[in-house]
């Protein structure tokens, strides 16, 4: 019998090339990174057919930055450059219907050519769930070509790397295929730019936040635990993602891991930066954040600018060229404020004032998957009824529903106040981020702090029944309290004042 000895030594040295192959491989240089140098970092633009708004924003931001020092070197993008589709209404619901191959590509083509034209820099993006519509072909046959022209290397996935300078940046996919697997390359990637000297820095970014702060919902625990390993075997300095179109910076010690993530959006307008604390609950434990800020939505042409200058790493939060709040670091998690907005105004209340209320005003964002009927009860008495839902599941305790509380009611006011809800017609729905608002008679504003937990109108157990299980999918179980089906929502305590 012919021996097999040859075919095993065969076998194993072409194992071993392999493995020594994927060892030395190395990642893209982008080239000019000897110096200091600068990044821009956008979010959800939605580039939307037929009239492309969007590109109002690629330009006004590229002009703000075009004679920066250092130099800006490329634009980063952190998904959800295309929309991918419309919205509709159907049967009183608000619909979203998915763009086909066709439509998508052309929003993909039309964002790239846009953005790459206004900053006349490379373009780097990962991949949005926006961007995967049309059946998830639309965005590798046009993002990936051009990815691998910049690079001058092959990318043939969502998940790809290059190094400049002293920095290495990886894209990732929200969703891929196999987590595992991309766990496996992005470590691969780092590994690769560790052996080839001087890394200083590591930037990652994708589409979906490790945890939102205030949109439940919108993550991936899939995608959370397979990066969760990442950011203990590597020194990351900062996770930059979008999907909820709020902006945040914070910094979370977990299981041995130092995690910083920056989230923004590009295609707000907002008149005013609203502080996510004065109007919403947050998903996270706030004392298990070293570092926080944070703002329900983003500002008119809003952007983050890097800076990496020797060893330190310097980000500006900004509205073109309007500087909103600026924070470095030199060691990952270490992040310090260097500029900051002044501290907002608060209205100090006593009974006395409340007394002087003009108006008030209920808000809260429901779940609703149908419509509910309510009897609102402010301190032991019925003030007013309501109607919420049905609401889209991606606007489950997103979108803010502002109940006026009648004039003759206003007597009912609180310091400290209950808010109780009947619910006769034992629909299953939820409530989320309640506060009371006051208008005082020498004009100012008051509000009570938020609700601490999301107000559940039956248990979890009837809610499955029902065939109406989101709403416990997406709040934490600490955060939530449910009645039994039929009985009335609270008390919701609601304070004016600590």
């Amino acid at each position: 019998m012919r021996s097999i000895f040859p075919l095993l030594f065969s076998l194993v040295v072409g194992y071993t090339a392999a493995i020594s192959a994927e060892d030395k491989a190395t990642l893209p240089v982008l080239p000019g990174g000897a110096k200091p140098f600068s990044f821009v970092v956008l979010g959800d633009m939605h580039y939307k057919r037929p009239d492309f708004s969007s590109r109002k924003i690629a330009s006004a931001i590229a002009a703000s930055v075009r004679d920066n020092e250092p130099p800006v070197a490329f634009v980063c993008q952190t998904g959800d450059i295309a929309e991918g589709g419309t919205y509709d209404m159907k049967d009183g619901k608000r619909i979203f219907r998915l763009a086909n191959h066709d439509e998508t590509k052309s929003e993909l083509d039309y964002a790239l050519r846009d953005v790459t034209e206004a900053f006349q820099l490379p373009l780097f993006i990962a991949a949005g769930n926006h961007d995967k519509h049309g059946g998830g072909t639309a965005f590798p046959a046009a993002v990936w070509p051009m990815v691998s022209r910049q690079l001058n290397a092959p990318v043939t996935n969502n998940c790809y790397g290059f190094r400049h300078g002293p920095c290495a940046f990886v894209f990732l996919d929200f969703a891929p295929a196999d987590h595992r697997a991309q766990q496996d390359q992005i470590r691969q990637l780092l590994k690769q730019a560790q052996a080839q000297g001087g890394l200083q820095h590591i930037f990652l970014f994708a589409h979906y936040p490790l945890w939102p702060l205030i949109r439940p919902g919108f993550s991936s625990a899939k995608l959370t635990d397979s990066l969760l390993p990442i950011f203990k075997e590597f020194p990351v300095d900062a996770f930059f993602c979008g999907h909820t179109h709020n902006t945040s910076a914070w910094v979370r010690q977990l299981d041995g891991a130092t995690i910083t993530q920056i989230q923004g959006v590009a295609c707000q307008d907002s008149p005013e930066l609203t502080p996510m604390e004065e109007r919403r609950t947050f998903l996270l434990p706030m004392d298990a954040l070293s570092y926080y800020w944070g703002y329900l939505s983003g500002p008119k042409n809003g952007f983050f600018l890097v800076t990496v200058d020797s060893t330190r790493v310097r980000v500006q939060f900004r509205a073109g060229a309007q500087l909103i709040r600026e924070f470095a670091w030199q060691e990952p998690g270490q992040l310090t404020d260097v500029t900051k907005p002044a501290p907002r105004p608060t209205v100090a209340l006593d009974a006395a004032a409340l007394n002087t209320a003009t108006s008030a005003t209920l808000a809260f964002c429901p779940w609703a998957d149908d419509r509910a009927d309510l009897n609102i009860i402010l301190n032991g008495e019925r003030i007013t009824t309501a109607q919420v839902g049905p609401t889209m599941r991606s606007n489950a305790f997103v979108d803010e529903q502002r109940i006026p509380i009648p004039a003759d009611k206003l007597k009912l006011l609180r310091l400290a106040n209950e808010l109780t809800f009947e619910n006769p017609g034992r629909a299953i729905f939820a409530l989320g981020h309640a506060y009371l608002e006051v208008r005082l008679a020498d004009g100012r504003t008051a509000r009570t702090a938020i609700a601490a937990r999301f107000f559940f109108s039956s248990s979890e157990a009837d809610g499955r029944a029902a065939k109406k299980k989101y709403g416990w999918e997406i709040i934490p179980a600490s955060a939530l309290k449910g009645v039994t089906l039929g009985q009335p929502l609270g008390p919701m305590p609601l304070h004016f004042g600590p």
